[in-house]
């Protein structure tokens, strides 16, 4: 028998469980399809954060968005996030990380957001375990950060509710076109028919829409994290310093990732290997010497993820004119944060055709004159590491 929906969704990470969750509350039967478990990849890895994306402008009015939607997020899944909306502070403890970060606030200016630049004394007023070789930092009061295996659980529960159904274990092998829309996916046992296809599969997209002569230009890496086991309050800020992203959880763990990161390769289906690595005794060093009193904190457990990046580190989001119905996203490792906003956008491009979301900037279009080999002149290759 011949199934059909009106949105298929591909990909059960963050970005496509908050799609699909819009999509149904608007009244569409959606399906949801990953080739693994769900939020399997960089979703359940991250780090959590929301980022206000002063890094890149053109990302922060969609990152805004997300902000709002995040404060009534709990009440309206019906499940706890953990989300906690205490600021975020980057902190430099070399010379050269605190000259790059005066450059970095150069661009923070741009988004009208309240970022300032503070000395190591604020710095460590606000974080008091911090090393004293702190030389200062940037600091909002906004955005915030949540726990990525309870978000991504509420996302997956709260769509499931609502009558939507998400299948695992389920690759997508090919788009299916017809008469310039798209119409449907092929997967292992047999095609399912839509009048939408949300491509929410992070570095599989470019895999999926090159038959379709489409280049999606995304690298997907590994990046490695670690858990410590609980410690008492130190900070609740969202923290960025000496290359890492550290929070700590209700429960007081230390939650930490960071690079140095390796590029990969992704295909249509296959399985990305996310082994632990050596690089996690760098991860602990350099976070011992933003924290010195963390030196005996037990670990708890390490991972790895694969997150999508992009040439200009920017999310893509993309509706396709042909083969039409055909929209594709890429949330450049920003998509836990952005998850609430780019769910709803991608929701009403997929429904309607539009959307009020800030999207507009953030399609393929800025890629018209982008050279086939980037990965090779931005040195970015399978296998090599890129610090």
């Amino acid at each position: 028998m011949m199934e059909n929906f009106d949105v298929i969704i591909v990909g059960a990470g963050i970005v496509g469980l908050s799609t699909a969750w819009r999509a149904a509350r608007a009244g569409a039967r959606v399906l949801v399809l990953d080739k693994g478990p769900t939020a399997y990849e960089a979703s359940s890895r991250a780090t959590g954060y929301l980022s206000l994306r002063g890094e890149t402008p053109e990302e922060s009015p969609l990152a805004q968005a997300a902000e709002r939607l995040w404060d009534g997020l709990d009440e309206e899944l019906g499940y706890p996030t953990e989300w906690t909306q205490k600021g975020r502070l980057w902190a430099a403890i070399t010379p050269q990380a605190f000259d790059a970060l005066q450059i970095t606030f150069q661009s923070f200016q741009r988004t009208g957001i309240p970022f300032e630049f503070i000395d190591a004394k604020t710095c460590r007023e606000l974080i008091p375990a911090l090393t004293p070789h702190t030389l200062g930092g940037i600091h909002t009061p906004r955005a915030g950060h949540a726990n990525p295996q309870r978000t991504s659980q509420a996302f997956a529960w709260a769509f499931q509710d609502l009558g939507g159904e998400i299948r695992e274990y389920t690759p997508v092998l090919d788009l299916l076109t017809r008469g310039g829309r798209i119409s449907g996916v092929r997967t292992p046992w047999g095609e399912i028919h839509a009048g939408s296809v949300v491509l929410c599969a992070a570095a599989h997209n470019a895999a999926l829409l090159a038959p379709l002569g489409i280049d999606f230009p995304v690298a997907p890496v590994r990046l490695e994290a670690f858990v410590t086991a609980p410690l008492p309050p130190l900070f609740d800020q969202a923290f960025i310093a000496h290359g890492l992203a550290i929070r700590q959880t209700r429960r007081g763990n230390i939650h930490v990732n960071g690079g140095p990161h390796e590029w990969t390769a992704a295909g249509v289906a296959t399985e990305m290997p996310k082994p632990t690595t050596p690089l996690v005794r760098n991860i602990a060093r350099r976070l011992f010497e933003v924290f010195p009193t963390l030196r005996h904190a037990q670990m708890l457990r390490s991972w790895a993820g694969i997150i999508d990046v992009t040439p200009d580190q920017i999310t893509i989001v993309h509706a396709f004119d042909a083969p039409k119905g055909l929209i594709a996203a890429s949330s450049a490792g920003h998509g836990f944060g952005m998850s609430p906003s780019l769910g709803l956008a991608l929701a009403d491009l997929a429904l309607q055709g539009r959307t009020d979301m800030p999207v507009a900037s953030l399609s393929l279009a800025r890629f018209a004159d982008l050279p086939q080999d980037w990965r090779r002149i931005w040195n970015w290759q399978p296998g090599s590491y890129n610090t």
